[in-house]
C-alpha cells in the first residue's frame, strides 16, 4: 500500500509520503492551489488530509486532484473544523467552512458538478461533540446544534474513490 500524507505540517509518517506547502527533509513540498499536483494517477491506496482543506482557494478542484492521484478503491480522509465551531475562525489563514452537506452536495455532484467524471461515494461522516456538546444526548444535540454554536468542533469524512 501507498499512502499519502496530505499537509502534513510537522506531524511525518513513516512509510508514507508527507507533502505540504513548507519545506522540509522527507516533505514534499509545493503550492496545493496550483494544479495539476506533482503526482501520477492512480498512485495512492489511502490519502489522509487533516485541518487542510478549509485553508485552500477552491477545496473542489484540491478533492478532485486528490481523486486523480487515488487508486479505485482507495480512501480519502479529510478532517475540517465544524462550520459553527468557534475553532473554524482560530486560524486567520481560513477560507472556507464546511458542514455535511458541504460533502454530501459534492459528492452528489449538486448543484453545478454535473459534467465532472469525479466519482467519491461517502463511506462515513463523523462529527465530534466538544465536551459542552456531550453532555446532550445525539439527538438532542443535533436540534441544539442549529441555535448554538460550540456543539460540535470537528468533522471527519471518509471517501471511497471510484474510477
Amino acid at each position: 500500500m501507498r499512502n499519502l500524507n496530505f499537509g502534513c505540517g510537522r506531524s511525518l509518517r513513516v512509510g508514507w509520503d508527507n507533502c505540504d506547502v513548507q519545506k522540509g527533509e522527507r516533505i514534499i513540498s509545493f503550492d496545493f492551489n496550483k494544479f495539476p499536483y506533482p503526482f501520477k494517477d492512480n498512485t495512492y491506496d489511502l490519502i489522509e488530509n487533516r485541518s487542510v482543506l478549509q485553508m485552500l482557494n477552491e477545496p473542489d478542484n484540491v478533492l478532485d486532484e486528490l481523486w486523480r492521484i487515488a487508486k479505485n478503491g482507495a480512501i480519502i480522509n479529510i478532517e475540517v473544523p465544524y462550520w459553527n465551531n468557534k475553532g473554524a475562525y482560530n486560524d486567520i489563514q481560513t477560507k472556507h467552512i464546511f458542514n455535511e452537506n458541504s460533502f454530501i452536495n459534492f459528492a452528489e455532484q449538486k448543484p453545478c458538478r454535473v459534467d465532472t467524471k469525479i466519482k467519491l461515494k461517502i463511506r462515513k461522516i463523523e462529527i465530534d461533540s466538544t465536551k459542552v456538546g456531550r453532555l446532550f444526548p445525539e439527538a438532542l444535540r443535533k436540534k441544539l446544534n442549529l441555535f448554538f454554536s460550540g456543539i460540535y468542533s470537528n468533522m471527519k469524512i471518509e471517501f471511497e474513490v471510484i474510477k
